[in-house]
């Protein structure tokens, strides 16, 4: 049964907490018979300084993302920088108009947090588009003219509106669900989303 408040995530490629959540997410969401809609929220848009991965808050940080996803049996691997993700949720969004959404998405997380490649990269992207069945000049062209720049700073503007604070947050209605979350966790809160 359909919930009747939007199910909404929303993710950073750059964050492994958002990877695991939706490792979560492709789960249990046909299960539910839910759909949950993913909304792209750079943790550090431009011209934000980027974040240093050498810098202890940040190690502090992906440890403990580490230690999670070492209990589901994931490596993941530590980047040697950590890029800005406009660019890849640009991607993203373009695959979503050509039927490729949730191979690219995958792809994207799966790049940057178990393989260590640069999504700040355009040629890392578009290896990527193509590996997962995009044309390669519609993906360039997308990608050179800042095609879906303006959505992408949107959404983040939105979230905020709706109070979202960083990475990953789950919101159904008036609750949210933020920052690392078990299977368990994320479970109970879908079922519960998916019953108002």
């Amino acid at each position: 049964m359909p919930a009747s408040d939007p199910i909404r995530f929303f993710f950073d490629y750059v964050d492994p907490a958002s990877f695991l959540v939706e490792r979560h997410l492709a789960l249990v969401e046909d299960v539910l018979s839910i759909a949950v809609e993913r909304i792209p929220f750079e943790v550090r848009p431009p011209p934000t300084p980027l974040a240093d991965p050498r810098a202890p808050q940040w190690r502090s940080f992906w440890e403990g993302a580490e230690a999670a996803a070492l209990e589901e049996g994931v490596t993941l691997a530590y980047p040697p920088l950590v890029p800005w993700t406009r660019k890849a949720h640009e991607l993203a969004l373009h695959s979503r108009k050509e039927d490729r959404f949730f191979a690219i998405h995958r792809a994207l997380f799966e790049a940057f947090l178990l393989e260590g490649r640069d999504l700040g990269r355009v040629d890392v992207l578009l290896k990527i588009a193509v590996q997962h069945g995009l044309d390669l000049s519609r993906a360039k062209a997308v990608l050179d003219v800042d095609h879906h720049e303006p959505t992408v700073t949107s959404a983040r503007a939105r979230a905020e509106r709706l109070g979202i604070r960083g990475v990953p947050t789950l919101q159904a209605g008036d609750q949210t669900l933020e920052g690392l979350q078990s299977h368990g966790t994320v479970l109970a809160f879908l079922q519960q989303a998916a019953v108002r």
